[in-house]
Order: structure tokens, then C-alpha cells, then sequence
């Protein structure tokens, strides 16, 4: 299927619209799901599961498997649910989440009836899997877990497991933001290692042999496309937009401040359609309004805070990428 020549508003319109439809089939498949499990057809097909049936027969992966089953569960003991799956305001995920509450406060002798898991799911709409994930830890007063454990891996790895406060998580989460130029698709392990290096080299400094350079860390993680954006050592990750034939004078720190805080640590990118922002905090940079290439400036007045993808998009409508 060749969707290249399609006009961009009516790709959109169509997406929308099989959205939708996935959204109504979705239902249905699970309608049907309780019907095959309530009737036993599973056994007659010579399955000992409704899994089983659900990944030998029908080809569903094991996860995938496992969400229907058991969102279509909740569904039959809240119809309603049904409604707001096809709405989109909750989905197989969070119904997944639920149902392994449910199931566990059973274990425990604890009765959830059908109007508190109504309430629960209206509790949860719209949120997002971790949003979920916090209510339902709330809601069923889940012990907080507060050891740390330690497992060896058979690659001479280990496997770490710690538990952080609110507080401590939002701190983190915002180093990982102001790095990401460093570590683009870093994992948590990748960006708790990098802090550590940065801190042993302060503190022992960079000619020690017992840690590997900064420098190699941020060379091995640059991306292929790094002619686009320029990366610095600064905490406070901006760069600036393009590269273009006119040499690029360094913007202060200062002023790479003061926008971050005018732009409320985000990206400033409002979509002309919608009017939504993008919000995002992650890899953001410093954008000209008019590119140098252009005839642009380097004065405030011409310069924003945008994340990676939003500048990069201005830099196709310019005609610079």
C-alpha cells in the first residue's frame, strides 16, 4: 500500500478513523473471548487454556494474550468498561492492571465489588500506565518496598533493585532529560553510571585510570545525525539549531538559562491545528525563529526552547535538512 501521494490531512482523517475502529474490534474480540471461555470451546479444540487457545490458535504473542484475557475478565463484571475502551479513555494495559489487583486482593480473603472496580476505572481514565500503576499502589494500600536487592546475572552483570521517593524520582527524572543529549536512548543503569563517572572525575580528576573517560561515553553515544545538533559538557543541555556556512558564536549559559525558565523547562512548540503543546522535555535545544541561514539572529527575541523532533521539523520547512 502506497500512502505517499495521500494528502496530509487526509492520512490523519484516516488514521483517526481505523483508530476507532481497532478501538470497537478490540471490544468485540474481548465479547467474544468471554463467550469462547464461558462455553469451554477451548477444550473441544483440544486446548487445556483459554491462553493456550489464544496464542497456539488464534497467534497472539504471550503478553498480548495475556491483556485480552484478562481485560475481557473485567469486562464481564463491569459491562461499562466496554464503552470506554471504544472511547479510548481506558485501555487494555490499565484494564490488565486492574484485573491483577483484583485477583490479588482476592488471594488475600478481600472483597472488591463491581462499584468500587466502577469506581476505580473512572478513577484511572485517561491516565497514563505508571499514572496507573501509583493510583492502584494507593488504592489498595500495596506495601511500599523499601530494601534493595542485588541479583548476579549469568553475564557477570547484576540486576539492581532500589525504591525512591517522590521527590528523589522527579530529580532523576530531570537529570535524565538534561543528559539525553549525551545518552539519547539511555537506560536508567546507563544514566546512574554516567553520574557516577562525572563525580569520581571531579573528585579524582580526569586522568584517572580506574575510570574511563566522559568524553568516550559521549562519543559512543552520539548519534549519526550529530552535524544537526552540537553537544557540550553543560548540565544544562541546549544546543543550538543548525549548523550553517556562517560561523556560530557560542550562546552564554546565561541566556540559554533564562530561555529554559521563560519556556517553563519545556518545549514551546504549539501545533497550528489544534493548538496543543508539545511540552516535551526531552532533548531540548535552542531554536532560531529565523535560521542563521536564513538572516537570522542570535538576539533573545529570535531564539526558543524546542525538543529535538519539533527542531527538526522546522529545519524540513526551512529547506535545512
Amino acid at each position: 500500500m502506497d500512502l505517499s501521494k495521500i494528502p496530509s490531512v487526509e492520512l490523519l482523517n484516516r488514521l483517526e478513523k481505523l483508530t476507532r475502529t481497532e478501538r470497537k474490534i478490540t471490544h468485540l474480540i474481548l465479547c467474544h473471548i468471554n463467550e469462547v471461555e464461558s462455553r469451554r470451546l477451548y477444550a473441544e479444540l483440544g486446548f487445556d487454556s483459554m491462553f493456550k487457545y489464544l496464542t497456539k490458535q488464534l497467534g497472539y504473542g504471550e503478553d498480548s494474550a495475556y491483556r485480552r484475557l484478562q481485560a475481557a475478565r473485567l469486562l464481564k463484571q463491569v459491562p461499562a468498561v466496554a464503552e470506554k475502551l471504544e472511547e479510548g479513555t481506558l485501555n487494555l494495559t490499565q484494564l490488565t492492571q486492574v484485573q491483577k489487583c483484583i485477583k490479588q486482593e482476592i488471594r488475600l480473603g478481600h472483597k472488591v465489588d463491581a462499584q468500587q472496580t466502577t469506581h476505580i476505572l473512572e478513577e484511572i481514565q485517561n491516565k497514563s500506565s505508571f499514572e496507573t500503576q501509583k493510583y492502584l499502589a494507593q488504592e489498595f494500600n500495596h506495601p511500599i518496598q523499601t530494601y534493595e536487592v542485588i541479583k548476579p546475572q549469568q553475564d557477570n552483570g547484576f540486576r539492581l533493585e532500589l525504591t525512591f521517593t517522590e521527590k528523589q524520582m522527579k530529580t532523576l527524572h530531570q537529570a535524565k532529560d538534561l543528559l539525553s543529549h549525551i545518552l539519547p536512548h539511555g537506560n536508567w543503569a546507563e544514566l546512574f553510571t554516567l553520574l557516577a563517572k562525572k563525580h569520581i572525575q571531579k573528585e579524582m580528576g580526569k586522568s584517572t585510570k580506574n575510570v574511563d573517560s566522559v568524553k568516550n561515553v559521549i562519543e559512543a553515544e552520539k548519534p549519526d545525525n550529530s552535524d544537526i545538533t552540537e553537544k557540550t559538557d553543560s548540565a544544562q543541555k541546549l544546543t543550538p539549531s543548525f549548523t550553517t556556512q556562517r560561523k556560530r558564536k557560542n550562546i552564554k549559559i546565561t541566556l540559554k538559562r533564562k530561555l529554559l525558565k521563560k519556556a517553563n523547562y519545556c518545549c514551546e512548540y504549539v501545533a497550528p491545528i489544534t493548538g496543543t503543546k508539545c511540552k516535551s522535555t526531552y532533548q531540548l535545544q535552542i531554536d532560531h525563529h529565523i535560521p542563521l541561514a536564513r538572516g537570522g539572529s542570535d538576539s533573545p527575541e529570535n531564539l526558543r526552547i524546542l525538543c529535538r523532533t519539533h527542531n527538526l521539523l522546522f529545519a524540513q520547512q526551512w529547506g535545512l535538512s
